[in-house]
């Protein structure tokens, strides 16, 4: 099978602890990378400390719009929702997040 292909629909589940998951989308096509890329923090405080809190809450909340398709609360999976849990909680789906969203980044081995 050669490297040209269409992004898969698949979903996967991540566990957040014993009993709670959120779905998400397990493969990302260029249209919707390009998207999160776009919505990527540009730059740093002038300080050099790193990002704003405003800029990366902002991201984190259009990369669980875009990633996030489902989870184990018996609401809908919304941006609304996700800002309506305890702040732990959404601290634990932003990491969790993170991690996929980095797990999809084309590495430079996929062209080798």
């Amino acid at each position: 099978m050669g490297i040209l292909r269409t992004a898969s629909t698949a979903t996967k589940e991540i566990l957040l602890d014993e009993t709670d998951y959120i779905r998400v989308r397990a493969d990302l096509s260029k249209r919707d990378f390009n998207d999160l890329v776009t919505h990527m923090p540009q730059g740093v405080e002038k300080d050099g400390t790193g990002l704003s809190l405003a800029d990366a809450t902002k991201f984190q909340e259009y990369l669980f719009g875009t990633l996030v398709v489902g989870w184990s609360l018996d609401v809908p999976a919304t941006v609304e929702e996700y800002n309506n849990l305890s702040a732990d909680a959404g601290q634990v789906i932003d990491a969790k997040l993170g991690e996929h969203f980095e797990s999809l980044l084309p590495t430079s081995a996929e062209g080798k």
